[in-house]
């Protein structure tokens, strides 16, 4: 295989996800000779086709759906062999309920967007984060993120969103499930250590960036660099609930950063611990909790970016 392998997760956006596919699958496994696509069964079914594709050799891999979906994809391709993950350029066809990964690298819309991503976007090096952290079950567990790895309130938002679905997209819902989050919000200690220093305090909030946004649209960290060897660190401190509910709006615009208190710290390895339960959000998914470990693995994917912005690669 040395063409495009498309990963379609078809329930992802509530079928959005399929009906974009059908709409462009022609013209898009026509760009490169050898081009295929294959449709997940099954959760982590993409992680499996990716690393398949990698050690057959396939030049790009495109996940068609969200950013669940190009998540798990990630995962399936840094469990190929380095040699190989470095010559495979990923891309994905945001359809999904949450796609801040391609709102991030400034993907177009629309099926000729699309086309025109595919037929001229070029590779260039993405950092990746790893994250070390507990399972709900007292286990350990490793995985990588593109574009997030939290605690505390966007913990909890990804538990609820697990639990109550999408119905209403990925932007609203979260939404929604950040203002119910924020009636019963509670500050909790967390020991932190960001590269050796100690930033021990009581968080609502503590989010390690790799990219822009999350949730959906909240510029979480607006000058967020992709390709530094570091990720942004934004913290929101314990406060009274009503200055949390003012700096909330802020989170859309990336206006929180100027809020009183709110930090942003660049780091490349993050510690966190805390004596009591403390819910982890990676990439959009309620997946464990506190302790946890974080690091940056720098230029360790490439990915598409539209013509234009692509950069030499790491």
């Amino acid at each position: 295989m040395k063409g495009d392998f498309f990963i379609l997760n078809p329930a992802a956006g509530h079928g959005r996800a399929g009906r974009a596919w059908n709409s462009l699958s022609e013209a898009a496994l026509r760009l490169a000779p050898g081009s295929c696509c294959a449709a997940t069964e099954y959760p982590g079914h993409a992680s499996v086709l990716a690393r398949e594709a990698v050690l057959a050799g396939a030049a790009r891999l495109i996940a068609v759906g969200g950013d669940g979906t190009f998540s798990e994809m990630l995962e399936g391709v840094m469990a190929a062999p380095g040699h190989l993950r470095r010559e495979v350029a990923l891309g994905t066809i945001p359809a999904g309920s949450g796609c801040d990964l391609a709102r991030h690298l400034g993907y177009p819309t629309g099926r000729e967007g699309v086309l025109d991503l595919l037929a001229r976007g070029r590779p260039r090096a993405l950092d990746v984060g790893l994250a070390e952290f507990s399972d709900f079950n007292g286990g350990r567990r490793r995985r990588h993120f593109i574009n997030i790895a939290a605690f505390g309130l966007a913990g909890d938002v990804a538990h609820h969103v697990k639990a109550s679905g999408k119905f209403l997209g990925g932007t609203v819902s979260y939404a929604l499930s950040s203002a119910w989050a924020l009636l019963g919000a509670k500050a909790k200690a967390v020991r932190l250590k960001a590269d050796g220093l100690n930033l021990f305090g009581r968080y609502y909030l503590g989010v390690l960036a790799n990219t822009s946004s999350m949730g959906g649209g909240m510029l979480i960290a607006p000058g967020a660099a992709d390709d530094d060897g570091f990720m942004d660190l934004v913290l929101v401190p314990d406060m009274s609930r009503l200055s949390l509910l003012r700096a909330f709006p802020g989170l859309y615009g990336g206006t929180h950063l100027n809020f009183p208190g709110v930090t942003l710290t660049r780091v490349r390895r993050l510690e966190a611990e805390a004596d009591e339960k403390v819910y982890l959000n990676l990439d959009g998914e309620a997946d464990g909790m506190l302790p946890a470990a974080f690091e940056t693995l720098p230029g360790a994917v490439k990915v598409l970016a539209p013509s234009g912005r692509a950069t030499a690669a790491h």
